[in-house]
């Protein structure tokens, strides 16, 4: 069974994108999001090859969750979850 790792950086993501679900949306909303997150990275440990290549981080592969994008890092285990991005954000800056 693979598994996933989340970064201490992409863990800060993740609270951001809660607190923002947050304000935003309200509390089931910020969680029901969550989920989905957690769902996906489940996903992609089990199937690290459906994401895309990266051309600035050749060693990262990226698998959209709108509005997010998820950067993740195959490894023997599963996954590492690198980063968690909102799609219109510099990536380059960010990776």
């Amino acid at each position: 069974m693979a598994i996933y790792k989340v970064s201490p950086v992409a863990q800060r993501d993740l609270v951001d994108i809660y607190v923002r679900g947050f304000r935003e949306w309200g509390e089931s909303k910020a969680e029901e999001y969550q989920l989905k997150l957690i769902s996906s990275f489940r996903l992609l440990a089990e199937n690290p090859d459906m994401g895309h290549g990266v051309s600035i981080r050749l060693q990262l592969q990226r698998h959209e969750l709108r509005p997010y994008v998820i950067f993740y890092r195959k490894f023997s285990y599963g996954v590492r979850i690198a980063r968690v991005l909102y799609k219109n954000r510099a990536v380059e800056k960010y990776l």
